[in-house]
């Protein structure tokens, strides 16, 4: 929620207007002391607060990689619910930071690509790395096909200064219906082969540091425990989404869509 907090002040500055920190769920379960005293914003009593006082119009930017069913299917139902029986309130939601039907927008992609290329230029690396991308991992094959299409975009982009491009998954559910999410990370990394001259780099498609990505998330235990690990081969972890400059100039565009 802090960095929430962060991107959400840097995008006001940018457009001049309020723009609202708000969480769809499980934010609320933060206790205030650890958000500066001020609990964090949730969608439904957020929504509340603007019904009563009489808000027209509100102008979502999700904070997703992908049409997800957080934003397609629960954001649009929560809301209906939420202001039944009020004046008609017109929810205008902008689309997320990688757009399936839009493959000439790699704003995303060009973030992570430039991640890897300071990694490469810090690390002295002999020959072109293997790279992997992972993100969490999603029951909908929509958000799989954004990570994919990140991935093709990235090798397209840094071309033959790496082997490949490997796009996986932190995580997935069982069932054929969820193979898309394959490889998943562990997968991927065991498919390294120490032998080779060439080091790897880890590029997460994660927002935020959290339980998953960042310091002593999930990722960090699943190359912990991988055999590349164990080998003299190198595997540098790129930073997360957030930290890039530029993903407030994608938010930025992203609202001026709505105008």
């Amino acid at each position: 929620m802090k960095s929430l907090r962060r991107l959400a002040a840097l995008l006001s500055e940018r457009v001049e207007t309020r723009i609202d920190p708000v969480s769809l769920l499980h934010s609320s379960k933060i206790p205030a002391a650890e958000l500066g005293g001020e609990a964090a914003s949730t969608w439904r009593p957020y929504l509340r607060e603007l019904c009563d006082v009489g808000v027209e119009t509100i102008k979502v930017i999700p904070l997703f990689f992908g049409p997800s069913s957080a934003i397609v299917d629960y954001l649009p139902k929560v809301t209906r619910k939420t202001v039944a029986g009020e004046a008609a309130i017109q929810l205008k939601v902008a689309r997320t930071l990688v757009d399936p039907e839009e493959p000439g927008d790699n704003s995303v992609a060009r973030m992570l690509a430039k991640f890897v290329q300071e990694k490469m230029n810090t690390i002295p690396i002999s020959a072109p790395p293997d790279l992997i991308l992972v993100d969490h991992g999603s029951p909908q094959e929509r958000v799989g096909a954004c990570r994919d299409l990140v991935a093709r975009q990235m090798g397209d982009l840094l071309g033959d200064r790496v082997r490949g491009v490997v796009a996986s998954s932190m995580e997935r559910r069982d069932g054929e219906a969820y193979d898309f999410n394959e490889p998943l990370l562990e997968t991927a990394l065991s498919r390294l082969d120490p032998q080779s001259e060439n080091d790897a780099i880890l590029c997460p498609m994660f927002l935020l540091p959290g339980r998953h990505a960042g310091p002593g998330g999930d990722i960090e235990q699943i190359v912990a425990n991988a055999r590349w690990a164990r080998s003299s081969r190198r595997l540098p972890i790129c930073p997360l989404v957030g930290e890039s400059d530029e993903l407030v100039e994608l938010l930025e565009r992203r609202y001026r869509e709505l105008e």
